[in-house]
């Protein structure tokens, strides 16, 4: 009976999942697409970057240091959350603050000779340990290197939202282009929310979703950018794609060495973790975010909701909607595809958005040390905006 209760468990693992991989995955052909010399506007996407070992830097690292040197203030970067890892920026007191503060000024250094506007927003470890005084910690941190920095914007706000808030708030990058950034975590983590408020605008999920959909819907004559940490549509972990590896030994997932084989445990552990945790896309909190976020999209017109949580690089087109996933700055996880995927790789990586006119864009997605032939570039694909 046993044995053949393994037999059955190990066929659902094996054939009841997608797969996923490392590797490049497409949907259908691409074709390189004719270079655009002088881009009206451009935009970096990069995120869960803030995992970078004691005095290094990185490739990835490298190589965008040098691309935003390039750059004119007609650009800006986003950097989507989790800053630092695997906790928020310890007090100057703690023996873990040095790690903390190198790995959030590795991020920043990139941007010591960049003229174009900088964002950072948070993600849920940025929250973790020290919560709220640890996000004001690390704000506090950003804002004082980046203000150092080349400045022709005149961009005062560089860490958004500020003081550990949640409110979605708007920046207008360039006639035509608006970008919309938010905390995913204050709305979706209950601790996060809690404590004193009364520097936010914001105070409540109700009062979260309905300054979303209005700020969404104010920008319908423009082309929209949403950026927060957290995907709506993800086909890695945090959506239910996981490593064979991952069912049969769970405990690796805590502790990288423990292999021990539980793939009973493994399996139905993993499978309700996507509807326990609120890091996950199936939790009820999950999916109403994502719900009323499509809601407003759908009727502002077609945008593009960036995003980064899955160490990852992916494009989902749902809902006459462009999903980036960008969150391989420093990891990289296994990847499959799912309901619309366009290109999905599970290799250390971010994203450029060069846009031909306000309402048209090349996105490119870059992985440095690959795909060299095409100068890094692993896929490519022209959007229209509506």
């Amino acid at each position: 009976m046993k044995e053949s209760t393994y037999s059955i468990l190990i066929f659902l693992i094996f054939f009841g999942l997608s797969c996923v991989s490392h590797k490049a995955q497409y949907k259908g052909d691409w074709q390189r697409q004719e270079h655009i010399k002088d881009p009206y506007f451009s935009l970096f996407l990069i995120g869960d970057a803030g995992y970078v070992p004691m005095d290094s830097s990185s490739q990835l690292f490298d190589h965008l240091k040098k691309e935003l040197d390039q750059e004119t203030t007609n650009s800006a970067i986003v950097w989507l959350g989790d800053n630092i890892y695997p906790v928020g920026l310890a007090p100057a007191s703690s023996p873990y603050h040095p790690i903390g503060r190198h790995r959030i000024l590795a991020q920043l250094r990139t941007m010591s000779d960049y003229q174009g506007y900088k964002f950072m927003v948070p993600g849920n470890h940025d929250w973790y340990t020290y919560g709220r005084i640890g996000l004001r910690r690390q704000e506090l941190l950003v804002d004082s290197f980046l203000l150092e920095t080349p400045n022709p914007n005149n961009q005062v706000n560089f860490f958004i939202p500020n003081k550990g808030c949640g409110d979605p708030q708007v920046t207008d990058l360039r006639e035509g282009i608006s970008l919309l950034l938010m905390d995913s975590h204050w709305f979706l983590n209950e601790k996060a929310r809690s404590g004193d408020l009364e520097e936010c605008q914001i105070k409540s999920p109700i009062e979260f979703i309905e300054k979303l959909q209005s700020e969404i819907l104010k920008q319908k004559d423009r082309s929209l950018i949403v950026a927060s940490h957290h995907p709506p549509y993800t086909y890695a972990k945090h959506g239910g794609k996981y490593p064979v590896k991952d069912d049969i030994f769970p405990l690796i997932q805590v502790v990288d060495w423990m292999y021990v084989p539980l793939p009973m445990v493994g399996f139905v552990l993993n499978r309700m973790r996507l509807r326990i945790s609120e890091q996950d896309v199936y939790h009820p909190l999950y999916k109403i975010y994502r719900s009323k976020l499509i809601e407003a999209l759908e009727q502002k017109g077609r945008s593009i909701v960036a995003s980064g949580h899955e160490h990852t690089l992916q494009l989902i087109e749902n809902h006459d909607q462009y999903f980036i996933v960008s969150g391989a700055g420093v990891k990289e996880t296994k990847v499959g595809m799912g309901k619309g995927s366009k290109f999905a790789i599970g290799r250390k990586g971010y994203v450029k958005v060069l846009f031909q006119n306000p309402k048209r864009a090349l996105v490119q997605f870059i992985v440095p040390g690959y795909f060299k032939e095409f100068n890094n570039v692993a896929y490519e694909k022209i959007i229209e905006f509506k």
